[in-house]
């Protein structure tokens, strides 16, 4: 199982505080283009409602996936739909 806040892929915070993928490759995000993409991957997930631990004042998405993949290698191929 392998959880992904939208706080990877926010173009507007730093890596320091959890942008997991370049800026160029984030400027294009949204939660509905993330969703369209998992589900293009075939993958099983969930969303809920969250507040990512480096920025617990804003509000957030979890994406929990079902999977054998690694984390670094889903946010790769995520990055790299964007």
């Amino acid at each position: 199982m392998i959880t992904l806040y939208s706080q990877y892929f926010n173009p507007n915070i730093s890596r320091k505080y959890g942008r997991r993928i370049s800026r160029e490759r984030a400027k294009n995000y949204s939660d509905e283009k993330l969703e369209h993409i998992l589900n293009t991957m075939n993958v099983k997930y969930e969303v809920r409602d969250a507040h990512y631990s480096r920025i617990p004042y804003e509000d957030s998405r979890m994406f929990i996936i079902e999977g054998n993949i690694k984390k670094s290698t889903i946010i790769k191929i995520i990055g790299e739909k964007l």
